[in-house]
Formats: C-alpha cells, sequence, structure tokens
C-alpha cells in the first residue's frame, strides 16, 4: 500500500455524537468492512478496472491465460474484506454533513494527520489515500501483471503468488470516480489476518443487521508511542443542524476528562442551519 500522505495537514472525520463518545472519550475507532460500505463493489469494482488495463499490454491470445491467472490466484477473493475508518480532506463540507453526520445533527472531528498516519501504522491499519482513477492504466502492477502473463516461466510460484496478494491490497484503495468529490483517506488493514494483527472481531446489533467490525485503540497506541492524546484532534466541529451548543460540548469534555479539548470546540458555518 502507498502510505504517503503529503497534502493536506489534517483529515475530518464526519459522525454522529454516540461515535464521537467512542473515538475522543473511549479512545477507540472502528474499523468496517468495506464491502458493506457506501460502495460495496468498489473491491470488485478495481479488479475490473485492472483486467481491462492488463488486457491493453497483451495480444489476445494471451486473454485466455491472464484468465486463468486471475481466477485460480484470486479464487478467495470474494471471502476477503478488509476493514477500514473513513476521513475526508474537506472540512465543513454539506455534502459530508448530510452522508455521514446525520445530515448535519452530528459532529466532525478534525485529525491531526501526521499523528494519525503514525498510528495507523503502529496499528496495523495504515493511512492511505484513495485513488479515484477513470482507469488503472497508469498503475504499476498492471505492468508487473502483464510481464507475469508474457513471461510466466520466469516466475516462481511465490512470486506469482506474491504478486496477486499485492493486488489484493491495493484494492481497497480504488474507487469508483463518481466518489471523488468524497477526497478520501482511511486507514484501512489488510485484506489478509485480519485478527492477527487488530485482534478479535465484535459485532454491532441492528434490529434488522449484524455489522462486523474491528477496534483499532487509538488511546493505547498513543501511549505506545508517548504522542499526548488531545493532540491528535485539531478541532471538534458541531454540524449545522445539530441541537448541541459550544457550551454544552465543551462542558461534556471538561467532565470527560479532557479539558485540552474544550478550546478546540467551534460551530459549523455550513448554512444548513435548522435553528
Amino acid at each position: 500500500m502507498d502510505t504517503k500522505t503529503e497534502t493536506k495537514k489534517t483529515l475530518y472525520h464526519y459522525t454522529d455524537f454516540n461515535a464521537m463518545k467512542g473515538i475522543i472519550i473511549n479512545g477507540e475507532i472502528w474499523l468496517w468492512n468495506l464491502r458493506r460500505m457506501n460502495d460495496s463493489q468498489e473491491m470488485q469494482y478495481f479488479i475490473k478496472e485492472l483486467k481491462i488495463a492488463v488486457k491493453k499490454q497483451l495480444d489476445q491470445s494471451l486473454y485466455t491465460k491472464m484468465d486463468s491467472l486471475f481466477t485460480e490466484n484470486l479464487r478467495d477473493f470474494d471471502k476477503l474484506s478488509s476493514y477500514a475508518a473513513c476521513f475526508s480532506e474537506y472540512a465543513d463540507d454539506a455534502a459530508q454533513w448530510a452522508r455521514y453526520a446525520k445530515n448535519g445533527m452530528g459532529v466532525c472531528i478534525a485529525f491531526n494527520k501526521e499523528l494519525l498516519a503514525k498510528i495507523g501504522d503502529a496499528g496495523h491499519a495504515p493511512l492511505c489515500q484513495v485513488n479515484y482513477s477513470k482507469s488503472c492504466d497508469d498503475m504499476e502492477i498492471v505492468k508487473e501483471l502483464a510481464d507475469l502473463i508474457k513471461n510466466s516461466q520466469n516466475y516462481s510460484t511465490e512470486a506469482i503468488h506474491e504478486l496477486f496478494n499485492k493486488l489484493v491490497t491495493s484494492s481497497p484503495l480504488f474507487k469508483h470516480p463518481s466518489f471523488i468529490s468524497e477526497k478520501e483517506y482511511r486507514l484501512v488493514s489488510l485484506p489478509y489476518n485480519v485478527n492477527q494483527y487488530l485482534g478479535q472481531p465484535h459485532f454491532y446489533v441492528e434490529e434488522t443487521n449484524i455489522k462486523k467490525y474491528y477496534i483499532l485503540k487509538l488511546k493505547e497506541v498513543c501511549n505506545s508511542l508517548y504522542i499526548n492524546y488531545e493532540d491528535l484532534f485539531e478541532e471538534i466541529c458541531i454540524g449545522p443542524q445539530a441541537r448541541v451548543t459550544k457550551d454544552l460540548l465543551s462542558d461534556y469534555f471538561s467532565f470527560s476528562g479532557m479539558k485540552e479539548l474544550c478550546n478546540k470546540v467551534k460551530l459549523s458555518d455550513c448554512p444548513l442551519r435548522r435553528f
């Protein structure tokens, strides 16, 4: 995975107040199954676009060989899932408020990007930027796969397996361009051996559904890295339609033992205000 994050210095997580409590007060962020998020086909979309790009570099006589290699090495792909927590480069964004923060009634947590990246690396869920390209043509793995298909006799079984593992671990970071407005980053697990790196799964039971998730323990990782936990949060912005006041949220942080955050609370400037 490419974990370079060199543009914005702050990333934003839009959510509700209950999840905010879990993240800030409890020191945990939940990583959800990417196959059950808003673009449930995104991992399959990557494979589809990748095959199209590889075919452009092959003679038609090699198409059957390519299909066989993909089928053989991606046999278990539909059973694999990455788990992720999602962030945006956009602060106080109307679309993000509407989609992820209860139609503006929630909250947006501004994270220090550098610290979040360090925590992700240490917690086995690296911070990665999502790719919204319309095609995979320029990706290095396309060239590698085309060479494999043309010269498979030069590759060991282990080398082939490693290349397809690279393909699978890239799949959570390629998203349909219709989602480009989100400008998304993710703390994302590798699809393989999730339990080994993130511990046992947890289950969120709703009236009509059960969702599986993993926990990245922000506070614990901060302590292990000697990071002041409150420094991770640069701002907590109250949604444009939320009933919670700035004073009330500041009081909540104060009584929860996190007085450092009281001066980081602000109100949204987004013109979706109900009151």
